[in-house]
């Protein structure tokens, strides 16, 4: 009887261990908890975020990079201003074989914009200036040398929010966009090569000003590499270095800084950039009578930059759309409400907005193209935002048209979202 019981109680003993472990596996790999305790400080891989639940935004990208025939991308969603997906897709280097991953750097175009008017909007906030503040003249910021040769009397009436909303009365249909028209200016005004933005700024200030400032948007790079200027003038300071001291380094933003011209001038973890257009050949802007590949030695990227030439990863970018997506649930905004409110909302009797692109209702969004580059910063609804970043100009199809509908198909499709928050893990 004792041999009996005894066996009984051993049989319960061991069905119990093997249900236990079974239930146990079942348990770590349900979609709420499939992934692993993170350790922190680690550089992102696409195994981060390599969970079968998301499964349907690897899908969709990579669609993405079928349908616009890229070379590679990178991604990052935030959840509720958790960063729950970073990847990369296609190559970083097609010809050295290296893939991307979400600590791959890229340019970014106009996105570059959104970072100069939160620099700005943060001077505002601290009280060094406003967005009433004229730009020229005595009573402006910019004054002397190269500032002071003006006819047109309507130049002293633009202010600050005029460069940021594309009001200061510029147009490009005269001697098109003049961040990129070197040549031009080098015959026209008898300046020396390299152009320097003094000389752009030159050639801008005395010529025509098509409508007074405040009355008809039209998009202008050069106001806000003015704006650059501005942040110069008032910090004291190098507008990369101040932006990075101020705005992105005390915010856990590693990884940007102003493009280099040339391949040669590539930074750690940049990518390289395709551009298979038909007129991918230009004459250098060097004024060396050179024909140059677009993407390396065509435009002067370097001196884009506050309107144009930042380089940044997925993850950083969404570090930077965190600090003013107007949630704060996790990460309190560098603004304050009521500067968000017009960063969306606008200012004056344009109300275009300062920095993003477009604005509807709950949907903020930021473009950015450049030869080679092709970029979506969204801030979307019901707490998602994302980024999508290529370094190939599309060679069919639009791209930020194709990559807001992968995204938002994604996402519909995704019924477990991972809890962890990779801001938490990316060093």
């Amino acid at each position: 009887m004792y041999y009996k019981n005894w066996l009984r109680s051993a049989f319960l003993l061991i069905t119990f261990l093997l249900f236990t472990s079974f239930s146990a596996g079942d348990k770590f790999h349900s979609p709420a908890t499939e992934e692993a305790h993170l350790p922190k400080g680690v550089q992102l891989t696409n195994k981060h975020s390599d969970l079968p639940s998301l499964k349907p935004l690897d899908s969709m990208m990579n669609r993405v990079i079928r349908n616009l025939r890229l070379e590679g991308a990178t991604v990052a969603l935030v959840k509720d201003e958790k960063l729950v997906y970073a990847k990369g897709f296609g190559y970083a280097d097609k010809e050295g074989k290296v893939k991307v991953e979400p600590y791959h750097r890229f340019r970014i175009g106009s996105v570059s914009k959104l970072i100069t008017a939160i620099a700005v909007l943060k001077l505002v906030d601290e009280g060094k200036i406003t967005l009433d503040d004229y730009v020229f003249g005595e009573r402006g910021i910019l004054k002397g040398k190269p500032y002071d040769k003006v006819s047109n009397r309507n130049i002293y009436q633009i202010k600050v929010k005029h460069l940021l909303n594309h009001t200061a009365g510029w147009s490009l249909i005269t001697y098109g966009d003049p961040m990129f028209i070197p040549h031009k200016i080098h015959k026209m005004d008898k300046v020396s090569y390299p152009i320097e933005f003094d000389d752009v700024v030159k050639f801008v200030l005395t010529r025509h000003l098509p409508y007074r400032p405040g009355t008809r948007f039209d998009y202008s790079n050069f106001g806000y590499c003015l704006l650059g200027s501005v942040i110069e003038k008032v910090t004291g300071d190098d507008y990369e270095e101040w932006v990075i001291d101020h705005i992105l380094a005390p915010n856990g933003v590693k990884n940007m800084a102003i493009a280099g011209n040339f391949e040669k001038d590539r930074l750690r973890n940049e990518v390289k950039y395709y551009d298979y257009s038909v007129d991918n050949q230009q004459l250098s802007f060097t004024g060396s009578g050179k024909m140059a590949y677009k993407p390396y030695g065509a435009d002067d990227v370097t001196m884009l930059g506050p309107a144009g030439g930042w380089v940044a990863n997925s993850v950083d970018l969404m570090r930077v759309l965190v600090m003013v997506d107007g949630y704060s649930k996790r990460y309190k905004d560098i603004l304050s409400a009521d500067l968000i409110k017009k960063m969306t909302g606008g200012v004056g009797g344009i109300n275009q907005p300062l920095g993003w692109r477009s604005v509807r209702g709950e949907h903020w969004w930021r473009t950015g193209t450049l030869s080679g580059t092709s970029a979506l910063l969204t801030r979307d609804e019901k707490g998602y935002s994302w980024v999508v970043v290529s370094n190939t100009t599309p060679r069919r199809g639009s791209f930020p048209s194709t990559s807001r509908w992968a995204i938002r198909e994604a996402i519909k499709q995704i019924k477990n979202w991972p809890s962890h928050n990779l801001f938490d893990v990316a060093e």
